[in-house]
C-alpha cells in the first residue's frame, strides 16, 4: 500500500507541474532506444513488446506507431491515463471484474493493452507472450527486496530468444552510492546477478543520451533470454 500511495503522490505532483523526477520527454532519446531495439527485432514481423512499470513513457506509443503490439503495466491510474491520451483511436475498459484486482484497458487497434495494478503479480495470460521487453529505469525505482520477483516475472513472460532493452542510471562512485535511491545506480554486474538465471548479458550500450543529473549517466544494456 505504501508503494501505491507514494506512486500516486508522485504522479499527482508531476501532473500539476512539479518535479518531473527522471522522466525523459526528448523524442531524440526515444529514437536512440528504438534504433537499438530494431537491431534485435524479428525482421518484417509485428513484435509483441512488454513495457513494465511504464508510467506514461512515450516509447509505448512510439513502438505502437511502428506497428508493434504493446502491453504496458503500471500501478498508478493517472500515469496510464496520460499514456492513453497519446494514442489516436479509442480505449475501452474491461468491465468484468478480475480476481487479481487488475484493471485492463484495450485499444481499438488490437495492438495496445494496459494493465493497471501490481507489476509483480503473476498474470498467467502473459506467460511466454513477448518477443521483447522495453525497461526504462525499473531498477531505478525498485528496491533490492523486489528485484528477484521482478526478474522472475520478466522471465515468465518472455518467449525463447526474446530480448530485454534495459536502461538504468550509473552514478559516480557507484559502489558507495548504489543503495541510495531512488533512482538507484546499477552496473552490468548487478544485472547479471538478478537476471543471470534466465538471461545472458548480450551487450553493453554505454551512455545512450545525456541526463540533467550531473553525477549520473543513462546507460543501456541488452539481455537475451536463455
Amino acid at each position: 500500500m505504501y508503494l501505491e500511495r507514494s506512486g500516486a503522490d508522485t504522479w499527482n505532483d508531476i501532473a500539476v507541474g512539479g518535479s518531473q523526477r527522471w522522466k525523459v520527454t526528448d523524442p531524440s532519446a526515444h529514437k536512440v532506444a528504438l534504433s537499438h531495439m530494431h537491431r534485435y527485432f524479428k525482421n518484417n514481423e509485428i513484435n509483441s513488446i512488454l513495457c513494465p512499470l511504464a508510467g506514461d513513457d512515450p516509447m509505448a506509443h512510439l513502438l505502437w506507431q511502428q506497428g508493434h503490439s504493446v502491453t504496458a503495466i503500471d500501478l498508478v491510474p493517472l500515469a496510464l491515463e496520460r499514456m492513453r491520451q497519446q494514442f489516436d483511436g479509442e480505449w475501452s475498459k474491461e468491465e468484468d471484474g478480475r480476481d487479481d484486482g487488475m484493471v485492463v484497458w484495450k485499444h481499438d487497434s488490437g495492438r495496445a493493452t494496459q494493465y493497471q495494478g501490481d507489476a509483480l503479480k503473476y498474470l498467467p495470460e502473459l506467460k511466454e507472450s513477448f518477443d521483447a521487453i522495453y525497461d526504462k529505469d525499473s531498477f531505478g525505482a525498485l528496491g533490492v527486496e523486489m528485484r528477484q520477483a521482478y526478474c522472475k516475472r520478466i522471465s515468465e513472460y518472455t518467449k525463447k530468444n526474446a530480448f530485454v532493452y534495459l536502461e538504468c542510471k550509473l552514478k559516480e562512485n557507484h559502489n558507495a552510492v548504489k543503495d541510495n535511491g531512488p533512482p538507484f545506480s546499477l552496473k552490468m554486474e548487478d544485472l547479471v546477478e538478478w537476471f543471470g538465471g534466465s538471461f545472458d548479458h548480450a551487450e553493453s550500450l554505454g551512455s545512450v543520451y545525456p541526463l540533467s543529473m550531473p553525477t549520473a549517466q543513462q546507460t543501456a544494456h541488452i539481455l537475451k533470454r536463455k
